[in-house]
């Protein structure tokens, strides 16, 4: 029986690094579809904002998808306190851009980082949303 928990666990472990590489992914390609954009709007500093914004809403979205994969939890839960923990970053990121950096403004920073937070926002309510409904599809086709 050791080894079936054993089996359990490490699929489990590959399950949740697959998500998150997944997620770091489609988070590098949404960037590299608005580099063009961030380029044209802003320049040099469009793309350094965008960076940002990339990091501040990737690093979160990886930790709520793991945090779900790993302790599993009610659909509340999962999307309340990691939603916490989101919105926690992005605001911290907000806020070092107003006061502590100057010359990041709308084009240069928070449209980006408005674009991110609702690209992996979306991404992660799926992935939360699919990963509930998986058992119920398979206990009624049992």
């Amino acid at each position: 029986m050791s080894s079936t928990t054993e089996d359990t666990d490490n699929g489990k472990r590959e399950s949740v690094s697959g998500e998150v590489f997944r997620l770091a992914v489609a988070s590098v390609v949404f960037a590299l579809v608005l580099v063009g954009p961030a380029w044209l709007l802003a320049g040099s500093k469009g793309l350094i904002g965008l960076a940002v914004a990339a990091l501040l809403c990737t690093i979160p979205g990886c930790l709520v998808v793991a945090f779900k994969g790993l302790f599993g939890g009610s659909q509340a839960t999962l999307i309340l306190a990691p939603g916490g923990l989101r919105i926690f970053f992005v605001f911290l990121g907000a806020l070092g851009a107003k006061f502590v950096v100057s010359g990041y403004g709308l084009k240069e920073f928070y449209v980006w980082l408005i674009l991110f937070y609702l690209f992996m926002l979306a991404l992660e309510t799926k992935s939360v949303l699919t990963a509930k409904s998986k058992p119920k599809q398979r206990s009624e086709a049992d």
